[in-house]
């Protein structure tokens, strides 16, 4: 473990990962409690528009994933932060909704392009023994931005309107060169490893069946749709029926996603030792409750339920990323892509759906809200008949007991 903490590797893409999700942790701020104003957005509009977002950041990965896998993904991880900068900066000075949707799928590349290579690269950087730890380490960079962003666009949106969208860019673009100097450290000292293990054509994992792959698909898909739908719309919640500020409620959301952030790394270190799928069925049905509480409370009470929402549900998505790694054994890039791009894409249409739900003359914001709450439940019982990555990166079934590894390659 004490070779993750000193990778230079590893932590020029935690930086890079940071980055991104701070911009990405920032738009549901922007979009929800500031451009609503000066878009004159409802609730439906504010829906397309972070899935907009959300689905050309998500659905594309696997593209970018391949071709990272194959050409290398230097320019991929920095020409990612950069473009999604460029492009989310210009979001606060367009007068009508058509031309921020346009901006906001054009960002949603930048996010694409990042992803699949920064979490392949965290994988093969942490060795096999720390694999999912070492994926953990790269998430909480983004979960740091996550919890980072709403916070930062609150202060930045409130002090200068809808143009901040430009202030929070710069930050990110001040980042870049040191992104790019790291990651060419990691790719002279790379080089060799990453030149051998690239490989063109796309093959899965014999060990796992087609209803595995089901299953992993929906577990991804239902946890992206509840994570993201409960992201988006937790600050319009609080402002709109609990009457917080927009300060206050950019807090309480900064405050749980900060807590996701460490919850992501110990759900790494834990799976490790006694399995993903004993973490991911775990923390979905501890975040099931806590996520209906936090709406049932709806007052001040909220920010000490926040805390454990946030650590349970990072806790869960580690074991995921690494279980849709290992089903494309030889291209890394390629499982990070589907794994963080067409479930994401699914959180998309969810978060779609969460918005159209949530309008007055259908089921109002306050149900549409509580009715997330079942979706932690549904993920667990289909988390069940998954397999686990053990620490050699062989793929084993669990029950109640641990059995042995199955032979096989990562």
């Amino acid at each position: 473990m004490n070779a993750v903490w000193k990778n230079v590797t590893l932590w020029s893409l935690v930086l890079g990962h940071f980055c991104v999700d701070m911009l990405a942790g920032a738009m549901p701020i922007i979009v929800g409690l500031y451009l609503k104003d000066s878009l004159q957005l409802n609730l439906a509009q504010i829906g397309l528009l972070l899935g907009v977002y959300k689905l050309t950041s998500s659905l594309t990965q696997p593209i970018f994933g391949y071709l990272s896998d194959r050409y290398g993904g230097r320019w991929f991880a920095v020409g990612g932060v950069l473009w999604m900068a460029i492009f989310q900066a210009g979001i606060g000075f367009m007068p009508h909704l058509s031309g921020a949707l346009v901006l906001a799928g054009l960002a949603g590349l930048g996010s694409a392009a990042f992803h699949p290579q920064g979490a392949s690269g965290a994988n093969v950087a942490a060795g096999e023994s720390n694999k999912t730890a070492g994926v953990a380490l790269f998430m909480l960079g983004g979960n740091m931005g996550f919890a980072v962003g709403p916070i930062l666009a609150a202060l930045v949106m409130g002090r200068t309107g809808p143009w901040g969208t430009a202030v929070l860019a710069g930050i990110a673009v001040l980042i870049v060169p040191f992104l790019f100097a790291l990651t060419g450290q990691a790719q002279r000292k790379d080089a060799g490893a990453e030149k051998k293990a690239a490989n063109w054509k796309i093959e899965l994992n014999p060990l796992f069946s087609t209803a595995v792959i089901v299953s992993l698909i929906l577990v991804m898909s239902l946890r992206a749709w509840s994570q993201e739908s409960f992201s988006a719309f937790l600050p319009q919640f609080f402002v709109e029926i609990s009457n917080f500020s927009k300060t206050n409620a950019s807090a309480l959301s900064s405050l749980m996603l900060l807590t996701v952030a460490f919850g992501s790394l110990a759900g790494g270190i834990l799976s490790d030792r006694i399995g993903g799928v004993r973490v991911m069925v775990g923390a979905m049905l501890i975040s099931a409750p806590l996520m209906l509480s936090m709406f049932l409370l709806g007052d001040w009470r909220a920010y000490f339920v926040a805390p454990f929402l946030g650590f349970a549900t990072g806790a869960a998505w580690p074991p995921m990323l690494v279980l849709a790694q290992s089903l494309f054994p030889k291209n890394a890039g390629v499982g990070s892509g589907v794994a963080l791009g067409f479930v994401f894409a699914m959180g998309g249409l969810g978060l779609n759906l969460t918005g159209w739900l949530a309008e007055p003359q259908r089921l109002g914001l306050y149900t549409a809200m509580l009715l997330l709450s079942l979706i932690p439940v549904a993920t667990a019982l289909f988390a069940l008949p998954l397999p686990s990555v053990s620490r050699t990166g062989l793929v084993v079934r669990q029950r109640v007991r641990p059995v042995a590894a199955t032979t096989g390659s990562d």
